[in-house]
């Protein structure tokens, strides 16, 4: 799955440093956009770094990263009873431990993961919704790794890099939040769709 995302993850990547260099240059270098266009050498090596970066944080510190919390980072460690589509009366029929798994989330993630995950991860709703989630999550530990990268070379390197100015790194910073948002309601999204299916099959 996560062998799937590399090049919609390269393409974040790379529109993230056009607009870098957007606000560098204040002029849009369509040398970016160029490179979206060759899908073998130059995507081929953006798909090698991006995916590089993406296993130099691991997938803890990736989840703390989505849900902005220390413990109890993992998608299923919240069995939602807000979502519309799941009959919630029946979901607690299901689980008949409901009220005790909600007071210890990590045998939430656990029994969800056994229960509900297991017998439905080839559904494509289940299956779409999971990758969804990897990419951003993957995004948001891009972005991260590189502000740090570039942060570092700026404070070191900073004759080498006259062009690339301390406000341009606010870009990671709003692609930072906005891709760990989207990976926390993908996440959301993938437990209450297991949920759901798995109730329903």
């Amino acid at each position: 799955m996560k062998a799937n995302n590399i090049v919609p993850l390269s393409v974040l990547m790379v529109l993230q440093f056009a607009v870098v260099s957007l606000v560098n240059q204040s002029a849009f270098d369509i040398s970016y956009v160029d490179i979206l266009k060759d899908t073998s050498g130059a995507m081929l090596a953006i798909g090698a770094v991006s995916g590089w970066l993406s296993h130099l944080m691991p997938p803890g510190l990736k989840n703390v990263l989505v849900f902005w919390r220390w413990n109890n980072v993992l998608p299923g460690h919240q069995l939602s009873e807000r979502e519309r589509r799941i009959d919630t009366v029946l979901l607690k029929a299901r689980v008949y431990e409901f009220e005790l798994l909600k007071l210890n989330n990590s045998e939430q993630n656990s029994y969800w993961y056994k229960e509900f995950y297991r017998p439905s991860n080839k559904q494509d709703e289940v299956t779409s919704t999971h990758r969804a989630y990897l990419l951003y999550r993957d995004a948001a530990a891009v972005s991260f790794v590189s502000v740090c990268a570039l942060l570092v070379a700026k404070q070191f390197l900073g004759e080498y890099l006259p062009e690339v100015s301390y406000q341009s790194l606010w870009v990671f910073a709003f692609a930072i939040v906005g891709f760990s948002i989207a990976a926390r309601n993908a996440g959301n999204r993938l437990v209450t769709t297991a949920v759901a299916i798995s109730l329903n099959a």
